[in-house]
């Protein structure tokens, strides 16, 4: 007989002992889940190395190229004010380049702008990303920006140019004659910089272009940082503004000298893009994490299975209920630690990857970018999260063997009642005995449902916004820049016309001093699109209409007033009746922020000399492509390109078929596996209902309706609630860019989820059910 003393020693080596067991007759087992858990669950920490730079990407390249605090085009006609700008308050630093524009030689008709000159290294640096920094000898070189080079303007090209004078750029709304020096660009690098366009136009040449060129510019670029004080900007603007009125110029209508701040004013198409790459991740860790961890607990729940009569010798043994876990917790440790080490190399391994979608074109250094840090933390968090999985389901075997009981006997007369659907109903809510709670199981399928149905509705609504032009208010076959009544005049007549619609834009001033940008449509021919989000358009002079990001933004509703000031400086209230999107002429934010009625721009606009006209041209289907050439060939048409936010949108639309393929394959996965174990588990069950005398489709029957009780509920709840998400998570992005936020339901792919899930449910318990019929009644019962 064994001394109180000896069962002591026993128990207290125990659980080494028990561990040693456990890994000579299950370590092929264990070190399978460890392989697979560490490369599927190393895919969360890797997910979250990919957002880290996905996030960061805009960030660091603003850091990278010095960006700076303030930007303007100040006309050479007042060279004082550019003079006054290095010595104004809250100015640091300043670099003044000269600026030209040129006229492209050739058809169609080109405008661009150059500014050269000798940075200062740390004011305004672009990141190169091909070619070569120009020659500062050379007086033709130049760098062009990314965009240039995707619309045309390639590395290694030569454009003869033709310059324009001051005069020139004072006579755009009437024609002119580029009378400036020709000269060569040539194009020896691309470069990357967080916004482009207005005072940092796409060409910037170098040293020996400003010196070969000195003089013949229409103007300064002005490139400020400010200083560490907490009203620098406040002060520099008062300073800027108080200058420029001080020294008026004669291009006042075309190169007003309006201070742009890209530091301070957000990029809402860059955030909205940022925002939904970020969420596609999470969604995708939150799925993959989930479907690891529920195959890792089933896989520990089914080799775990001996553990039950282990459990019952342990105790007799002297053995704790936490020695016995901590013996299964040192069992496990092998695998986990394989599982922390490969989760460590797929982090590691995810540093080859650029930042997702729009966001690799704000990557700074392009290039392998491991995140050593994440390793080092993901891989013990993988390891730790496998032990403690092992001990949760030991202790759940545990429980679950100790709570059954035999129960009575199957009634012969359910055998003769609808017994499928009975045993089936209610072996679905008794799981918890014999495994994971139902709930448990549908709410994972649930969620991967509703992760599915999000992701599609999201997708199909990316596809609509970047196929259906006129949601962005485009879609124009032709944009006539500084349009003259004379060519719309000719166009109207024209019959390949099928609308036109001139719009005039300036900016409204606010009680604050604020500034908003304000446009008015006049319709000469036909019926030009109009994307009205909401309300109706504006036909009274004190109405307006909103873009949907300024909606959002000031919380504006039909019937709210906006405060304006007229040109006189007296209040003009201007009450909203609808949110639209309207094109906007300038490299600004998508959608100009207000839409009134010609009088009611004139009432509110800042004055101009000269109005600002541009002619939208919608030709009759097939003739579009020969107008515009025809067109182009004689006057300066805006490109029909796709604007910069919608791009960074339309770089997302593969993100929701990758991730919808990675949803199905990990929550079918996940679901698969859970109805084979579950099914795996009722084995005995099953066994005893066919000795009863159940046939084989009455077998089958049961087991569908265990799996249907599944799927249905998880296809009720997770259709409705996908949508909901794919509602919310579209408002936010369409909003934040400036374009109406309503889905786009993809009827026929939901239709499918509903039918695919749980039919594929139904289908995969055919496997047990074949299992059991193969096997000898008796037999069955020591089956699996």
């Amino acid at each position: 007989m064994r001394t109180r003393e000896g069962r002591g020693r026993l128990s207290s080596g125990g659980p080494i002992l028990v561990a040693r067991a456990v890994l000579r007759e299950r370590w092929w087992a264990l070190l399978a889940l460890g392989v697979v858990f560490g490369l599927v669950g190393g895919l969360v920490p890797a997910a979250g190395a990919v957002a880290e730079r996905t996030a960061t990407a805009y960030t660091r390249l603003v850091e990278a190229v010095h960006l700076d605090d303030a930007r303007t085009i100040v006309p050479a006609d007042v060279p004082e004010v550019v003079a006054e700008v290095p010595t104004m308050p809250g100015a640091a630093a300043a670099w003044t380049p000269e600026a030209w524009i040129v006229q492209v030689d050739g058809s169609p008709v080109r405008f661009s702008s150059v500014i050269a000159g000798t940075p200062p290294g740390d004011l305004v640096a672009p990141v190169l990303v091909a070619g070569r920094e120009p020659d500062p000898a050379a007086p033709d070189e130049v760098v062009v920006s990314e965009r240039s080079a995707e619309t045309g303007v390639s590395l290694g090209a030569v454009l003869p140019v033709t310059m324009l004078t001051l005069d020139n750029v004072a006579d755009f709304a009437v024609g002119f004659t580029a009378a400036g020096p020709r000269t060569t660009l040539r194009v020896v690098g691309v470069a990357r910089m967080p916004s482009w366009g207005n005072a940092l136009p796409d060409v910037v040449g170098g040293p020996g272009f400003a010196a070969a060129h000195a003089g013949t510019g229409i103007g300064h670029a002005v490139y400020v940082r400010f200083d560490d004080t907490p009203d620098a900007a406040a002060r520099f603007t008062e300073a800027f503004t108080a200058a420029v009125a001080r020294h008026p110029s004669v291009v006042s209508d075309y190169l007003a000298p309006a201070l742009e701040t890209p530091r301070a004013t957000p990029d809402h198409a860059v955030v909205a893009a940022e925002r939904a790459l970020l969420v596609g991740i999470g969604l995708f860790a939150l799925v993959v994490g989930l479907g690891a961890v529920q195959v890792l607990g089933l896989g520990l729940l089914r080799t775990g299975a001996a553990a039950r009569p282990a459990r019952s010798v342990e105790a007799a043994l002297g053995m704790t209920l936490g020695q016995s876990l901590g013996a299964r917790a040192l069992a496990a440790l092998p695998a986990a630690v394989v599982s922390g080490v490969l989760a460590a190399g797929v982090v590691i391994a995810a540093g080859t990857l650029e930042p997702l979608g729009s966001q690799a074109r704000f990557e700074p250094a392009p290039g392998f970018r491991p995140q050593w840090a994440l390793a080092a933390v993901g891989g013990p968090a993988l390891t730790a999260t496998f032990v403690l999985v092992a001990v949760l389901t030991a202790a759940l075997t545990w429980r679950a063997s100790a709570a059954e009981e035999p129960g009575p006997a199957p009634r012969r007369s359910l055998v003769r009642r609808w017994p499928a659907l009975l045993l089936g109903s209610r072996l679905a809510g008794s799981g918890g005995r014999r495994g994971l709670p139902p709930a448990v199981t549908v709410l994972a399928a649930t969620a991967a449902v509703a992760g599915i149905v999000a992701t599609v509705t999201v997708g199909a609504s990316l596809d609509r916004l970047v196929e259906e032009p006129r949601r962005w208010a485009g879609g124009a076959d032709a944009v006539l820049v500084d349009a003259r009544e004379p060519d719309v005049a000719r166009l109207v007549d024209d019959p390949r016309v099928q609308s036109l619609a001139l719009a005039e834009t300036s900016y409204a001033r606010e009680p604050d001093g604020g500034m908003l940008g304000i446009a008015a449509q006049t319709v000469r021919k036909g019926t030009p699109p109009v994307e009205l989000v909401s309300g109706r358009l504006p036909t009274a002079p004190d109405e307006i209409a909103v873009n949907p990001r300024l909606a959002a933004q000031r919380q504006l509703a039909v019937g709210d007033v906006l405060p304006l000031v007229a040109p006189d400086g007296t209040p003009r209230a201007m009450t909203v009746v609808g949110a639209v999107v309207v094109a906007r002429e300038d490299y600004g934010e998508l959608g100009q922020d207000l839409l009134a009625t010609p009088d009611g721009l004139a009432a509110v606009a800042v004055p101009r000399a000269l109005p600002l006209l541009t002619a939208h041209v919608f030709a009759v289907p097939g003739a579009g492509a020969g107008l515009a050439a025809e067109l182009a060939a004689e006057l300066e048409l805006s490109p029909t390109a796709t604007p910069d936010a919608v791009r960074n949108l339309a770089d997302l639309t593969r993100l929701p078929g990758i991730l919808t393929l990675v949803l199905v394959v990990v929550a079918g996965t996940g679901m698969v596996h859970s109805l084979l174990v579950g099914a795996r588990r009722l084995a005995r069950e099953m066994a005893v209902f066919t000795v009863l005398g159940a046939t084989p489709g009455q077998v089958r029957t049961t087991l569908a309706v265990l799996a249907v009780a599944t799927a249905v509920p998880a296809v009720l709840l997770g259709v409705p609630l996908g949508v909901g998400v794919a509602r919310l998570f579209w408002w936010e992005v369409a909003t934040a860019v400036g374009v109406g936020g309503d889905i786009a339901v993809p009827v026929g792919a939901l239709a499918v989820v509903v039918a695919a899930v749980p039919l594929g449910a139904v289908l995969v318990t055919t496997i047990p059910a074949l299992r059991l019929r193969r096997l000898p009644a008796t037999a069955s019962l020591g089956a699996w």
